[in-house]
């Protein structure tokens, strides 16, 4: 692309053969849109159908024009967009899409239909071909007929006019070209029409034309990846406004240019015939199973994992039938959580993992991510979960006299990537000692509440820790400059899976579950409010002092 002098080229997509004849066909659209647009000028490059793809891997071109078929590609491999879609006329009058024409011999008594085909010798345009080959390859599907292994020979004769005169002269049986070839061939005197049988003949409102197969959008104008918005939109509506008188237009055989259609039904047929980038298409390795269907494989690790988890319970249930105690069967339940669902959740994760960094297919590495980050999610949840059945069935705990303030600082340093990752200030002061009677279990309060401010205060704002002297207590703080919490949420978000239900407030509920539970058993309070010095919130644990 050469932005610096305004020229842009326009690739061209001929049929073998016919380079000179699309440059004249081309030549007043070329002038059409140099005048059209101030400060540029376009060159069309015709190209076959390899020369296409050289060009486009090169970014040796800024606009083209191709059949469906090749738009797809483009658009799939190349990142390539829709302008305008060709808006064809006939006898004065403009129709919509295209489609292909399934074609004999007028005389062939023995071919009255898509059936009769079968052991007959077939001939199409080009396998890239989408009217004068795809588009009858799928009718011929449609119909229970494999153009690969059904005919007694299927060849290609490059144009849609040697095809029709190879039918004519009887060198093959039979054979497909794209709508309009034969009302042009008539038109210029090539053919006579009654010399030719139409099969499965179709009509379709407001279609001119003979046609055997489902009607198609028609060819499309494109812009490749690199290309500024700017100059294509300068092209699109240079083209959707192009005069149906121009000579532009009428050289092409058009009245002008349409807004882009939906190409969909291309995408689809090419899907159905697994021709070009969708060769493979349906032929599930196990790779592609894990990413077409991770949410039934998904669904059923669950289903599995319950069933597991049930029986487990229940077969200890049934050796312990005199088992009283609850606290031993929410620890009983505990171990289960940490060591039968992480274990296998991990395994999901690694090979999540390992396949996101295979993949080379956009759409397939967002959907592994999508798993990978519920993975994550599903871990979190199952090591949260197990903490909190363990945290419920301690009355008595081990204190001794520990600095808040001290284990306060060593957990905040411990984040120093993920603030300096996310631009964010930490402002906190160590002024003296905060003695406190405390278990090592308290390093999680102060791990949740920073880790939950971080993650939900914006970049380049400051979070501040401060410990305060309330009485016989130290009030321990930590300030975000978030969103804040909805006054409606503050009662209920120290509440487990509480915090999902609440609007604005993200999360399973379990880590602050997990906080209270800790103060609790502390016997701290601990609580939220409005940062008064703005947006956001302050998280506080008051704990006794020693």
């Amino acid at each position: 692309m050469n932005c610096e002098s305004n020229v842009y080229k326009i690739g061209v997509l001929s049929v073998y053969g016919e380079k000179d004849t699309t440059m004249e066909q081309w030549a007043p659209t070329e002038e059409y849109l140099s005048t059209s647009i101030p400060n540029a000028t376009f060159e069309v490059i015709p190209l076959n159908y390899d020369e296409f793809f050289f060009v486009m891997n090169n970014e040796g071109i800024d606009f083209f024009y191709s059949n469906p078929m090749v738009y797809v590609e483009m658009a799939r491999i190349y990142g390539a967009g829709r302008i305008a879609t060709f808006q064809p006329m006939w006898d004065n009058s403009s129709y919509d899409g295209f489609g292909g024409v399934i074609l004999t011999r007028a005389d062939r008594d023995d071919i009255n239909s898509l059936q009769d085909l079968k052991g007959k010798s077939f001939m199409a345009v080009s396998e890239e071909s989408f009217g004068g080959f795809l588009a009858g390859a799928g009718e011929l599907q449609h119909n229970d007929i494999n153009y690969n292994t059904d005919f007694n020979e299927l060849t290609f004769g490059k144009t849609h006019d040697k095809v029709v005169l190879s039918i004519i002269n009887g060198d093959v049986d039979a054979g497909t070209v794209r709508t309009g070839t034969l009302e042009k061939m008539a038109l210029e005197g090539k053919i006579n029409v009654k010399d030719i049988k139409v099969l499965n003949q179709k009509e379709y409102e407001n279609f001119p034309l003979l046609v055997s197969t489902d009607i198609y959008p028609e060819w499309m104008f494109g812009k490749t990846a690199s290309t500024s918005d700017d100059i294509s939109n300068k092209v699109s509506i240079a083209l959707l406004s192009m005069p149906s008188n121009s000579n532009a237009a009428i050289t092409l055989g058009s009245s002008g240019w349409s807004v882009p259609a939906s190409y969909s039904p291309v995408d689809n047929l090419m899907k159905e015939l697994r021709v070009s980038l969708y060769v493979d298409y349906g032929k599930v390795s196990p790779t592609q199973a894990i990413i077409q269907y991770w949410y039934v494989l998904a669904l059923i690790f669950m289903l599995f994992i319950i069933f597991e988890v049930h029986s487990r319970l229940m077969l200890e249930k049934a050796k312990k039938s005199k088992l009283e105690d609850s606290n031993e069967l929410k620890d009983l339940f505990a171990d289960i959580m940490r060591h039968d669902l992480l274990n296998p959740a991990g395994i999901v994760k690694g090979f999540s993992d390992v396949l996101y960094m295979k993949e080379t297919d956009g759409e397939k590495k967002e959907t592994l991510k999508i798993i990978s980050e519920q993975t994550d999610h599903l871990i979190s949840m199952i090591g949260s979960a197990a903490k909190l059945a363990k945290l419920e069935s301690y009355e008595e705990m081990e204190f001794e006299t520990n600095d808040v303030g001290l284990i306060l600082w060593h957990v905040a340093d411990s984040f120093s990537p993920e603030f300096r990752k996310k631009d964010i200030k930490l402002d906190f002061e160590l002024k003296r000692e905060y003695p406190s009677r405390t278990n090592d279990v308290i390093e999680d309060v102060f791990s949740n509440l920073i880790s939950n401010a971080l993650k939900y205060s914006p970049s380049g704002s400051t979070i501040r820790l401060e410990i305060a002297e309330i009485g016989k207590k130290w009030k321990i703080m930590v300030a975000d400059e978030g969103d804040g919490i909805p006054d409606e949420a503050k009662p209920y978000i120290f509440e487990r899976f509480k915090r999902a239900d609440k609007k604005g407030i993200k999360g399973t509920g379990l880590g602050l579950a997990i906080v209270k539970r800790i103060v609790d058993i502390h016997k701290g309070t601990v609580g939220v409010e409005d940062n008064p010095q703005g947006k956001g919130s302050i998280f506080w644990v008051m704990l006794d002092k020693a």
